[in-house]
């Protein structure tokens, strides 16, 4: 089975394109530039340059293939990615999903976040069938995956199967590990605010993405995703992992807002970009917590628990340090 995988120099890409030729199948895998392809390829594939936003290329890069898994996605929460993102995520998507309809590929498995289902306001688990709530914080991501997604189902049909998988907050190391990123992490955190999230390991989600390439009902969509956390079990998984001390204050999601307000003013008044922003602080009142017992039940998923996972990392960091 030929397989194209798009954005292979991303984080889910590049380990996804070694997994897929391990199990057996003939991989093209698409980079931005030659500087990418140079740095991520890996031995037994085939590499394919283009840029989503110039999408002239992908019909040559389809041409022949049984499949493709859509991972090229911009990905940002600054207001003022917002063009590119819709260029890269939505116009790009539908340039993917025209040069499958145009070269008969198969099958397409697009890539999404769990963003783009919506996420809990009473602290119940999202799933599969979730209403999207999501549209009114006017976040650029947010609103680009969304329709990207809705784009990708649409083309669904009888000639080109499409299966949507959506991962959450993905854990995974650099590829390279130094000292400067061990001393990255912090020796203490003063404050904290109520949350839920969900995290997954990133070689979890190649595994879903496999099993919905071979498994996957078309026109239906996979919650990829892994435990649900609060702030009391990250709080007790990083005292019992790592040297973090405190948080010591609880604060209330409200005055995230005047702090934000005031970071992004100092930020814009230095010409800095600016990182923590108002629109981050409307994400803060939601719980983005989830089932994937759709994706259990239907493809196998057997994610890791997190912390298995913090354990794996951990272990794998220390042994990068040592050598």
């Amino acid at each position: 089975m030929n397989v194209l995988v798009t954005g292979a120099s991303g984080q889910l890409g590049r380990r996804l394109v070694p997994a897929l030729i391990g199990r057996g199948y003939t991989v093209k895998g698409h980079y931005r530039s030659r500087e990418k392809a140079s740095r991520y390829a890996t031995m037994g594939m085939e590499t394919i340059l283009g840029d989503l936003t110039e999408p002239s290329w992908l019909n040559d890069a389809v041409s022949g293939c049984d499949a493709v898994i859509h991972c090229a996605a911009k990905v940002s929460l600054r207001p003022e990615n917002r063009e590119e993102m819709q260029r890269v995520n939505v116009s790009g998507t539908e340039a993917v999903v025209e040069a499958c309809r145009n070269e008969d590929v198969r099958r397409l498995i697009h890539v999404s976040s769990v963003v783009a289902v919506g996420a809990s306001d009473n602290g119940r688990l999202i799933d599969e069938d979730a209403r999207f709530n999501l549209g009114q914080l006017n976040l650029s991501y947010v609103d680009t995956k969304r329709e990207a997604e809705e784009i990708a189902l649409s083309a669904n049909s009888r000639d080109l199967q499409v299966v949507v998988v959506n991962p959450s907050i993905m854990l995974s190391l650099p590829d390279e590990i130094t000292e400067s990123d061990y001393s990255k992490i912090p020796g203490w955190i003063p404050v904290y605010f109520d949350f839920g999230l969900n995290l997954v390991e990133t070689d979890d989600v190649v595994e879903g993405i496999m099993s919905a390439m071979e498994k996957g009902a078309p026109g239906e969509r996979y919650l990829l995703t892994g435990d649900n956390i609060n702030p009391q079990a990250a709080l007790e998984l990083a005292r019992k992992h790592t040297s973090i001390k405190g948080p010591y204050i609880k604060i209330p999601v409200a005055v995230l807002y005047p702090i934000a307000w005031v970071a992004e003013t100092v930020r814009k008044l230095q010409g800095k970009r600016v990182k923590f922003h108002r629109g981050l602080v409307k994400l803060a009142k939601y719980r983005f917590i989830y089932s994937n017992r759709k994706a259990r039940d239907q493809l196998d998923f057997d994610p890791k628990p997190l912390e298995l996972t913090i354990e794996h990392l951990l272990r794998r960091m220390q042994r990068s340090l040592s050598r």
